[in-house]
């Protein structure tokens, strides 16, 4: 078979232990039991008060079209809110398990609990060492662990993008005939997802060429007499080595040296690293002369640049097949080309039919429903939609420059969160640069490309440091491994266990804040402008009991009405309520015959004539904090109050003010209740509602906040 001739070191490294290193099997055995003990942990703090937080705003509109689904109601894919995958899964656990914020995050916390253990899958590549440090890192991890307690698509998206980089380094390594059903499929889930999936496939497209040039180029000079790196010699070595049972034997190894003319020692390591940085150096050039802010340059300008981009790549790529045919070197033994000859042309036609089945399944409603929901983003009909409304969407939403942060945000929230997995990811670069693999390389191309590409694009959000952190946590696992190898002394075996310690123990009390104790509080950075405060929650609850009194009292049941701008998470969490609606309310307005009216601040009722009629109050719909830690420094004195501000935040949590009007921000707002609605709250609660006659107040200010929070704990 052909995949059997694929021999090259390169390669030979996948599903190995790190040369110079026997692992025994009561050693493996030791590591599946610790990687069982965190599997449970990873179980436990994923599904545990998975209801704690209030619902994000984007939360509740995934579980309201996962709702629609289960009653028929679905009208459609529209790339305003992604794939249509996972509302198909949520639906299916509202009926099997009933509908309530925590089974609304049941399929994210699902996700990541598969993501804390696949690493496993890689454990030869990664050795003892690197996999239990990769999982404990998934495991602690902030990030992942918010992340996979919030009810988007990001978890479940990063947990089709692991399987798929597991498959394609399978493919590469050993090509089985149903790799390419499994790869085409996968990426087929993933666009049903989220559209993401451009970027997942220009990062590793690119990587792709990369792989062949270097293919091409080593190759060559491996099988020519007189290259530059020349003939290859074979040198005899000798190792020892026990053999369970039998005791130690001596075996004789030939082992490929490659060495020119002259004597002087040109090894294919020095050409795969070189060709790795010359392809990370020209993704960051070409991303630079699109510009950092993508908004400046909108749709086919961004589109002809990154053409540009692999039109160079290929164009090396050609060059060095043109040195490969000059050379007399056979394109067909190339690795690359060997594993997609694999499954054969049958193979490759029955994966792609196969995918457009799952494809059109998917984005029809399981052959339900051909036409599109109709709207401006989703315009034809389902197929189309599918195929073409997503990427339209997507590449103009990079224009907009969603959450208005500099190019520099995931470092900053990669330094205050996860400072272990990058200082290992950075010791995991330099040691996949000194001695190139395949494993090696593509993780480190995912990990360099992911925060590149994802640092230029428009859109950035708390929730996309996953897609970064991901690959990172696995180049820190194979960092780990390398430095457990170097170490030398005791000395040096002590200080890299602290570092860890240290390291695991400030993830793990972060994490535990940010999730559970502080869930959802503006002090944290991943906290986003739809935040819901927890009054929300309260006021839903109120509500529902409010409508029981009226109904027993006055023979029917409230009457209330949204403004469209805090409707959500409200359409949630009122999902059965009776009489809840969206209402456009202009400022000074009143919809008439409405019980109970919620308006943001900018749209506040001046009373007036219903001031008898009506009681304001007034109340905190959503909340978030944004640092300015993308400004400048106009003098040494700013960085010192900068740092010192900053560690105060990494201490106390204790948000900083710039003096600003973006820190932090909120959304409040105003409830109107019928005089007589509030006289049977005060009848049947205690303190329902705050003093009569309190008014609210819409300042911003970091100080403010903070005071809210503490007395509101």
């Amino acid at each position: 078979m052909a995949s059997s001739r694929i021999k090259e070191p390169f390669r030979r490294n996948i599903d190995r232990e790190p040369d110079g290193t026997h692992i025994s099997q009561g050693a493996w055995k030791r590591v599946r039991h610790l990687i069982g003990l965190l599997f449970l942990l990873a179980v436990l703090s994923r599904l545990s008060y998975l209801g704690l937080r209030a619902f994000h705003h984007d939360e509740s509109l995934d579980a309201w079209f996962s709702l629609q689904y289960l009653d028929g109601t679905y009208k459609g894919y529209d790339p305003v809110y992604h794939g249509p995958l996972r509302f198909y899964l949520t639906a299916a656990f509202f009926w099997l398990f009933g509908q309530s914020d925590s089974i609304a995050r049941l399929l994210p916390a699902i996700s990541g609990i598969a993501v804390v253990l696949l690493p496993w899958v890689w454990r030869r590549s990664l050795g003892i060492i690197g996999t239990s440090i990769s999982v404990a890192l998934l495991l602690t991890s902030p990030t992942m662990l918010y992340f996979s307690r919030f009810g988007r698509e990001d978890s479940f998206f990063l947990a089709l993008t692991f399987l798929t980089v597991i498959t394609l380094i399978s493919f590469l390594h050993s090509p089985r005939r149903w790799h390419p059903l499994a790869l085409l499929s996968l990426l087929v889930l993933s666009l049903a997802v989220k559209e993401s999936i451009f970027l997942t496939v220009f990062i590793f497209g690119s990587f792709g060429i990369v792989l062949i040039a270097q293919d091409l180029l080593t190759g060559t000079f491996h099988r020519t007499k007189g290259s530059l790196i020349g003939k290859p010699r074979y040198k005899e070595l000798k190792r020892e080595v026990r053999i369970e049972g039998v005791g130690r034997r001596t075996i004789s190894v030939r082992s490929r040296v490659s060495e020119n003319t002259n004597g002087q020692s040109i090894s294919e390591e020095v050409i795969r690293r070189w060709f790795f940085l010359l392809g990370v150096g020209l993704m960051i050039a070409v991303f630079l002369w699109i510009g950092t802010n993508p908004g400046e340059q909108e749709g086919s300008p961004t589109l002809i640049k990154l053409g540009v981009y692999g039109a160079v790549l290929a164009f090396i790529a050609l060059v060095c097949g043109f040195i490969a045919a000059r050379r007399k070197s056979a394109f067909s033994q190339l690795p690359v080309f060997r594993a997609l000859m694999v499954p054969k042309f049958g193979g490759w036609i029955f994966a792609v039919v196969i995918a457009a089945i799952v494809f059109v399944a998917l984005f029809t409603q399981f052959f339900q429903q051909f036409d599109g929901p109709g709207v401006t983003t989703a315009p034809y009909g389902a197929i189309r939609n599918g195929l073409v409304s997503g990427f339209e969407y997507w590449l103009g939403e990079q224009a907009t420059v969603r959450g208005d942060s500099r190019w520099q945000y995931y470092l900053v929230l990669l330094l205050a969160y996860e400072w272990i997995a990058l200082g290992l990811a950075f010791a995991g670069l330099i040691s996949v640069l000194r001695k190139p693999t395949l494993f090696g390389q593509i993780i480190a191309w995912w990990a360099c490309a992911s925060l590149i590409v994802y640092s230029w694009a428009g859109e950035r959000m708390p929730w996309l440091l996953v897609h970064l952190l991901l690959p990172i946590v696995i180049l820190g696992g194979i960092g780990a491994q390398s430095m457990w190898d170097g170490i030398k002394s005791r000395g040096a075996t002590v200080c890299f266990s602290l570092l860890l310690i240290l390291g695991f123990g400030y993830a793990t009390v972060t994490s535990i804040y940010s999730s559970y104790l502080r869930g959802g509080e503006p002090q944290e950075l991943f906290v986003q402008a739809g935040q819901a405060t927890p009054e929300v929650v309260e006021w839903a609850q109120q509500l529902e009991t409010l409508d029981r009194i009226s109904l027993a009292h006055r023979g029917e049941h409230l009457e209330v009405k949204i403004d469209s701008d805090v409707y959500w998470p409200y359409g949630w969490y009122l999902r059965d309520f009776h009489s809840s609606s969206y209402a456009v309310i202009e400022n000074e307005s009143f919809p008439s015959g409405a019980d109970i009216i919620f308006v943001p601040h900018w749209d506040r009722i001046n009373l007036g004539d219903e001031d008898d009629a009506y009681v304001e109050i007034p109340y905190e719909h959503r909340w978030w904090w944004v640092p300015e830690f993308d400004t400048g420094i106009a003098n040494p004195s700013q960085f010192g109050d900068l740092i010192s501000a900053w560690a105060d935040w990494v201490w106390n949590r204790e948000p900083w003010d710039s003096g600003s009007s973006r820190c932090p921000a909120s959304l409040s707002g105003s409830v109107y209740i019928r005089e007589e609605i509030f006289a049977l709250a005060e009848t049947y609660f205690n303190s329902p509602f705050p003093r009569r006659g309190d008014k609210p107040e819409y300042k911003k200010s970091c100080q403010n906040v903070t005071n809210f929070l503490v007395s509101n704990r």
